[in-house]
């Protein structure tokens, strides 16, 4: 949580909520009493800590299926000022980002998006050297489907059961069909995949296209299955993305956790098909669902196997077993 309040306090993060921080604190008759004062701000800075983290529900879509999305509020004509200045820019600044776009710690230290990356990644999380500022004009062609360095840098201390590291998309700009939007395959960050294998492929099943509105941010696995998809629009698309990891493991969960959502996080976990392929491998998925939950959840880790998918009728014979009668009367 101290984590949290040295992001939130940062320049970049709460100079936009500050009238309102101060409107609800400086009461008249108040002013006077400092304890009482410091009090009230930090009561209000703990609600708004927790106010932005992610709950059960939404850590569980995420390691089912690999991405969450953010509607950071924004101050009116933010998103138009940082396309201007992505306009002016008279070439890409690679990784120097932030010395060239100072603007974008906004974004980078909202408390929509600290309260996202912390239940993720922990509170420790640091922004990784690296990121890049996509920018795809009228007629760019479609990327391949790819996961970004999984056979290069650092891809050996990646696992498929754990959110280590992130990658976060923010889109300055409306992001129609037309315009390129970035396409996702759920549950695919845990398939390895080689790239020559990737670029064969076109259009999978279950796929899902990030139209989105101005200001959105997209978090996503490190390993989600992704591509830039052609523009057929007549307006530029950027998007600026920057790499995010953990840096300690949770003692217990970093996000508004009940344990009473515990079965039905594990209901779950044992039965969502986010795509095809976790459908095809159903008992190895489900396992390393619960395990990415077990690694991210500290003193929250549930048993790592459930048998009640098995329950049921005795097969028939030449009939299909109790587990795939499941999975086939409840897709």
């Amino acid at each position: 949580m101290k984590r949290f309040i040295a992001r939130f306090s940062m320049v970049g993060g709460w100079l936009a909520f500050l009238p309102s921080v101060v409107a609800k604190i400086l009461r008249p008759w108040e002013c006077m009493d400092t304890s009482l004062f410091l009090s009230k701000w930090w009561k209000l800075m703990h609600n708004n800590y927790h106010s932005h983290l992610l709950n059960d529900d939404q850590i569980t879509s995420f390691i089912i299926n690999g991405y969450h999305i953010v509607h950071p509020e924004l101050q009116t004509g933010f998103n138009e000022k940082i396309c201007d200045s992505l306009r002016s820019m008279p070439e890409n600044p690679g990784e120097h980002i932030v010395e060239a776009l100072p603007a974008i710690s906004v974004v980078l230290e909202h408390p929509a998006v600290v309260g996202a990356l912390t239940s993720l990644l922990g509170s420790k999380y640091v922004r990784d050297p690296g990121g890049h500022i996509h920018m795809n004009p009228p007629r760019t062609r479609a990327q391949p489907w790819h996961q970004d360095e999984r056979f290069g840098r650092g891809h050996q201390d990646r696992d498929i059961d754990h959110v280590k590291q992130l990658m976060m998309m923010y889109y300055p700009q409306d992001v129609t069909d037309d315009m390129g939007p970035t396409v996702l395959l759920p549950g695919s960050q845990r398939r390895i995949a080689a790239p020559e294998t990737m670029v064969t492929l076109v259009n999978l099943r279950g796929q899902v296209f990030s139209t989105l509105e101005a200001g959105s941010v997209l978090l996503t696995h490190y390993d989600i299955w992704h591509a830039g998809t052609g523009n057929r629009s007549d307006r530029v698309r950027y998007m600026i993305k920057f790499p995010f990891s953990r840096t300690e493991e949770n003692v217990e969960p970093s996000w508004d956790h009940d344990t009473e959502n515990i079965p039905e996080v594990r209901m779950r976990l044992d039965s969502e098909h986010p795509s095809t392929l976790s459908r095809n491998e159903y008992e190895t998925d489900h396992g390393l669902r619960v395990r990415t939950w077990n690694n991210m959840a500290g003193s929250a880790a549930m048993p790592l196997r459930s048998e009640a998918h098995l329950g049921g009728p005795w097969p028939e014979s030449g009939g299909a077993t109790t587990a795939s009668r499941r999975r086939r009367d409840n897709p």
